[in-house]
């Protein structure tokens, strides 16, 4: 008789699908479940993976999903910074994953904020794809404005995924370059709702894209970004215990 661990065990298997690079830095892990809960998934939440090891099963670790609920896979998009990321891209089609979750409340009732700020930090953007892909799926009509701060323009995932996305909902975007001073001079008339600015996010940068008490705001980054944020928006009269904040995902791994 199959005992209630393994069953459990067994339960948690996932397939590797495939691995897709973003850019040199970043991949998104597909994987096919056959566990009935990522069905009910919500948008931000998380899932904890396991690979497999010569010595066995390795620790788990978090990563958001990126795909929105509505997909039927599930997709992680993974920075490499560590031993165990750095050997995500070397998974196989048919390798199999075990995977727990979903976990975590962040962007809990999400859908029902008429008006939201994100603000993201690298690949603290995840939470925020899986969201956008869920709002586009079911034709939301909340009102987003996106700030995503990385050093660079190469280092802007999913970019044209994202441009479309400024058509096709009520999102505007704002790309803070901070190593880049050619930054403006990325504009597309195209895209008339996708802003770069140079330098990091501050106080102005906020104000000027609309940012005010009452949007629901939305925060996933490095811990000294979030911190850095959480004083711009205090400055403008947003109290740092009113904005939701992700941080699992930010140890080296």
């Amino acid at each position: 008789m199959e005992t209630g661990g393994a069953m459990q065990d067994r339960k948690n298997i996932c397939t590797v699908i495939r691995v897709e690079p973003e850019n040199q830095e970043i991949n998104s892990l597909y994987l096919q479940t056959p566990d009935d809960a990522f069905r009910a998934r919500k948008a931000g939440q998380y899932a904890s993976i396991r690979i497999m090891r010569s010595d066995g099963w390795s620790e788990p670790h978090p990563f958001t999903i990126s795909g929105a609920p509505e997909d039927p896979f599930i997709r992680m998009t993974i920075k490499k910074e560590g031993a165990f990321t750095s050997a995500i891209p070397n998974l196989k089609p048919g390798d199999t994953v075990k995977c727990m979750g979903p976990l975590g409340v962040f962007c809990k009732d999400i859908d029902a904020r008429p008006a939201i700020v994100m603000i993201a930090g690298g690949v603290g953007i995840t939470p925020f794809l899986s969201v956008l892909r869920h709002f586009r799926n079911t034709h939301s009509n909340n009102a987003v404005t996106l700030f995503w701060a990385n050093k660079g323009k190469d280092e802007i995932i999913c970019a044209d995924e994202i441009k479309a996305m400024t058509g096709e909902l009520n999102l505007k975007v704002v790309h803070a370059l901070s190593r880049d001073e050619n930054a403006p001079a990325y504009y597309d008339p195209a895209y008339p709702r996708v802003i770069y600015e140079k330098g990091r996010l501050n106080p102005e940068v906020f104000n000027r894209h609309g940012v005010f008490a009452g949007p629901a705001c939305y925060l996933c980054g490095p811990p000294p970004m979030m911190e850095s944020a959480l004083s711009d928006l205090n400055q403008l009269g947003i109290a740092p215990d009113t904005v939701e904040r992700e941080r699992f995902s930010w140890d080296k791994q």
